[in-house]
């Protein structure tokens, strides 16, 4: 009897399916969304004048005075190869407080580099302030999607300043924004749907490839390389699903 038990119990483990990994979370519609409104007071102020008169060019020589700050950590990404890290930089961790300066930015005194919370738009958002931009031609917020939506809205006014496009649409220039989706977010310019994504300012632009920085880029401030086409074109990657090119038409 206790054999035929036993013979039983095999059986029934046999016949047992190998649990099946959790579906993909659904991607959520943009149509679902109330207005985000108009963009809210803040009482920040820089810490510093831009260093140019160009609000572009100051939010290069931002963009690379953090890099430089962060020990120049360089990600270079690449058609057929995952991407690589040739230059380690100061991590989060090791510099906590010059986040949470970036947080400041957005109104979010209480986060430091400690707290385990992506800070790129926060980072991205204290460049584009910090360069002089008025937050009537760009709103800081501590997520980029949040602030792309914002662009697209101004777009359809007089004046407006970023202009989004789809990658295939422009050909990246210094100062412009390169924007992704992440974390299966699904966000295109066709569903701006305030999911996960991430930003970073060319800084260089070159035949076959461009330069860019960006924030919480390997756990610090990073200068990221693209490879572009014959056209100048980004070049698509799996690591960066690119859904937007924003020209920067700041003086």
């Amino acid at each position: 009897m206790r054999w035929a038990v036993l013979v039983l119990l095999v059986l029934a483990a046999g016949c047992t399916s190998a649990p099946q990994p959790a579906p993909p979370p659904a991607v959520k519609s943009a149509a679902e969304l109330p207005p985000l409104g108009p963009c809210p007071p803040s009482s920040w102020k820089p810490e510093a004048p831009p260093p140019t008169a160009s609000a572009k060019v100051s939010m290069v020589l931002l963009a690379v005075g953090e890099w430089a700050r962060y020990g120049r950590q360089t990600v270079v990404y690449s058609t057929d190869q995952p991407p690589r890290i040739e230059l380690q930089g100061v991590k989060e961790r090791e510099a906590p407080e010059r986040i949470h300066d970036y947080w400041t930015s957005v109104d979010r005194p209480d986060r430091t580099g400690l707290d385990n919370v992506p800070w790129s738009a926060a980072f991205i958002s204290w460049d584009i302030a910090s360069a002089g931009v008025p937050r009537d031609l760009f709103c800081p917020d501590s997520r980029h999607t949040i602030y792309v939506e914002r662009m697209l809205n101004r777009a359809r006014r007089p004046g407006a300043v970023f202009i989004a496009h789809r990658p295939a649409e422009r050909a990246p220039q210094v100062g412009d924004l390169i924007c992704a989706s992440r974390a299966g977010s699904g966000t295109t310019l066709d569903n701006l749907n305030r999911g996960a994504a991430h930003c970073d300012i060319v800084v260089e632009v070159k035949p076959g490839w461009l330069a860019a920085i960006g924030g919480n880029v390997a756990d610090s401030v990073s200068r990221i390389v693209f490879p572009l086409d014959g056209n100048g074109f980004l070049s698509p990657i799996s690591g960066r699903p690119v859904f937007a090119v924003i020209e920067n038409r700041l003086p």
